[in-house]
């Protein structure tokens, strides 16, 4: 059990990158003057997609996902990447958290630490760009996403396109406080370590993204204090869910689960793009 343990946290603290297909060349957005620490992945709290089952008899015909059942095992290969994603973001005093590359936490500062496993595919969010006398990014305008398998803009030619990950998973995130000193933040041994001698205090929680079930709501821990036995508990509970992910009793819900913020312009480049995926249909087309 120990190697196991091992294994899974080794999993967990290894972030794997992923570039957008396209990044946009402006440097400056939003009128955010650290948005250079804001681009890369943006984990979300799940948000909706418009499922639609694709029948393979009729070979045309798509229907809403809701309507009907739709077996795990076909609905898992409509999402192809696996991967586990880190996100680290310094908190500020509304709770919000600037994501960026900060690996290291300082005395007197709060951060969230984030750790995603997901199983996705990725959907193209194109947008025009708006821009001020300087040619600094000032906002920008969500083009309809046209209602075809891939979600591209269909003949139109956008200033850029924000990768949105779609998906299912599970998502261990913790709030920290330092209180002394620095620490690793990437790290979840030296996260435990730092609790333990009192360095750093916060809570941690597991979350499920698109996961339910009478089996699924058992295992997910409360929210609780952060110390090694809780983060240990933590990884237990996920590597257990993630086991369970393809049994039959499981519902599987694909949501929207993050994107790459090839914009900047910190919280409000999220709360723009949370509204604009709200306003219009993300659609995911299971085969």
């Amino acid at each position: 059990m120990d190697k196991f343990l091992l294994y899974i946290l080794a999993l967990l603290i290894i972030a794997l990158g992923c570039s957008p297909s396209k990044l946009l060349s402006k440097t400056t957005s939003l009128g955010d003057p650290q948005n250079a620490q804001t681009f890369g992945y943006q984990p979300l709290d799940p948000l909706p997609v418009n499922p639609r089952f694709f029948d393979r008899k009729l070979d045309s015909a798509y229907y809403y996902g809701g309507v009907i059942q739709i077996p795990n095992n076909r609905l898992m290969g409509s999402l192809p990447d696996e991967t586990m994603r880190l996100a680290i973001g310094q908190a500020d005093g509304k709770g919000n958290a600037s994501f960026g590359p900060a690996k290291i936490g300082y005395a007197g500062n709060s951060y969230v630490v984030v750790i995603d496993y997901i199983k996705f595919d990725t959907k193209s969010f194109p947008v025009m760009i708006k821009v001020d006398s300087l040619n600094n990014i000032k906002d920008f305008i969500p083009y309809t996403l046209i209602n075809n398998p891939d979600g591209s803009s269909n003949g139109f030619n956008p200033d850029g396109v924000i990768p949105v990950y779609v998906g299912v998973g599970l998502r261990f995130s913790a709030t920290i406080k330092v209180n002394e000193g620095s620490v690793d933040l990437g790290n979840l041994f030296a996260l435990g370590i730092a609790a333990e001698a009192k360095q750093i205090t916060g809570t941690l929680i597991v979350q499920t993204l698109g996961i339910s079930g009478k089996d699924i709501s058992s295992l997910i821990p409360i929210p609780s204090q952060l110390n090694t036995t809780t983060i240990q508990n933590a990884i237990m509970a996920i590597a257990t869910i993630k086991a369970k992910i393809y049994d039959d009793s499981t519902q599987l819900n694909p949501r929207i689960v993050g994107f790459y913020n090839n914009l900047g312009g910190g919280q409000t480049t999220v709360n723009k793009f949370i509204s604009s995926v709200l306003s219009k249909n993300v659609d995911h087309i299971i085969r």
